[in-house]
Parts: structure tokens; sequence; C-alpha cells
């Protein structure tokens, strides 16, 4: 039996803040952060999200760079903004 590890205190060099001005509604730190913020998308089938959510897992068992998934949440976040937009 192998056990994978997980490093949940990944960061990245700069966070994200989720919101505009008056309406800042928290801030993401990495990608565990990320995960978490992301189960509150309504558009979990856009490609971005998709790739966002692949990426951050990688990030989080040393697959990837934890600033790889950084671009690819912000472009999730502004899709599923846009999306969500236009529901309305």
């Amino acid at each position: 039996m192998s056990v994978i590890a997980v490093k949940f205190s990944a960061r990245w060099q700069s966070p994200v803040y989720i919101g505009e001005g008056a309406l800042l509604s928290g801030t993401v730190t990495g990608p565990g952060d990320a995960l978490r913020h992301m189960k509150t998308f309504r558009h979990k089938s856009a490609p971005n999200y998709r790739r966002a959510l692949d990426l951050c897992h990688l990030a989080l068992t040393n697959g990837v760079h934890p600033e790889i998934c950084r671009s690819h949440f912000i472009a999730a976040c502004a899709d599923e903004d846009a999306r969500s937009s236009n529901d309305d």
C-alpha cells in the first residue's frame, strides 16, 4: 500500500483576492484554498474550471509547482463570473 503525500501548506507568492473594492469577499493563498473556493462555482463543466481543478490537485501532490495553477485559477474565476452574470 502506498501513501500519497498531500502538501496542504502549499502557498502562492501572491494571494488572489476574490471580489472588488468594498465587495472583497475573500483571499485565496494557494491551491488548497483554491479548491475550497471552486466548490462554490456553479459552472463546474467549464474548461477553465476543469484545468484549474486538475492543476490544483497536482500542486497539492507535488506534481507541479503551486505557482503553475495560480493563473489557471484566476482564469476559472473570471470565467465563473462571466457565466454567472449571463445567468442573471
